[in-house]
């Protein structure tokens, strides 16, 4: 792994651990529900607000939707497939890019077989096909957010991971690189014009921050970290 991707993997994954720090601990589910209609977008949000295990915010239309997402803060999304500008397939595919995590449930009277094959393959946690039941609305989306919250606590090592490579000094980090890269340790200390005390010295303090202690397991730490997003 070369120094331009290792640092955009570090920035990376600092960024995952600032987006998923609000990993959730309460029962109350957050969920946004988009519907280009009015009347649907608040019939919906009125019956999951008033079981009392969703905070629910509705959009008009997804893109205020996005303009105010951010990462790792919502449970579940519930939108519409059929809407003006950006619609609901739309709509999930740029979610899945901004946080892989979240369950998109989309709701439907219009889609034949290929269309929810398509959406399948791309992600979504389900179709919810109108007319549909309030009971049906709730189980749907507690199972949608109940995904989201156990796919972020089966992420959290990983983002742990990410964490402690974010505490390299850049002199760790450039012994990392060549770590990473398979080279003995006279060869890292040439590369680095560094003699072999000061190379053990930083190779330590590395396996020390990274709770390591071999070169195969530093290689998998910087793996599964850079991977954090998939």
């Amino acid at each position: 792994m070369d120094s331009e991707t290792f640092a955009q993997c570090k920035s990376r994954s600092k960024r995952i651990c600032a987006d998923y720090s609000l990993l959730e601990t309460k029962a109350v589910y957050r969920l946004q529900v988009v519907d280009d209609s009015p009347k649907i977008l608040d019939l919906v949000c009125r019956i999951l607000t008033a079981s009392g295990e969703f905070d629910c915010v509705g959009y008009g239309n997804g893109a205020e939707m996005l303009a105010r997402f951010r990462p790792g803060e919502l449970d579940c999304v519930l939108t519409d497939l059929k809407m003006p500008e950006v619609d609901g397939e739309q709509l999930h595919r740029r979610l899945a890019q901004l946080d892989p995590m979240l369950s998109v449930v989309i709701v439907t009277g219009y889609a034949d077989v290929k269309t929810a094959v398509r959406l399948m393959e791309q992600g979504t946690f389900t179709l919810l096909e109108k007319p549909f039941s309030a009971a049906d609305l709730r189980t749907i989306a507690e199972r949608a957010a109940e995904r989201t919250r156990q796919r972020r606590r089966d992420l959290q090592p990983r983002l742990e991971e990410a964490a402690r490579i974010s505490l390299l000094s850049e002199e760790e980090r450039e012994v990392l690189d060549g770590i990473i890269a398979g080279l003995p340790n006279k060869a890292i200390a040439y590369q680095l014009a560094i003699s072999p005390r000061t190379l053990d010295r930083r190779r330590q303090s590395v396996m020390k921050k990274l709770q390591v202690n071999s070169a195969a397991e530093v290689a998998a730490l910087v793996a599964r970290a850079c991977d954090v997003r998939k």
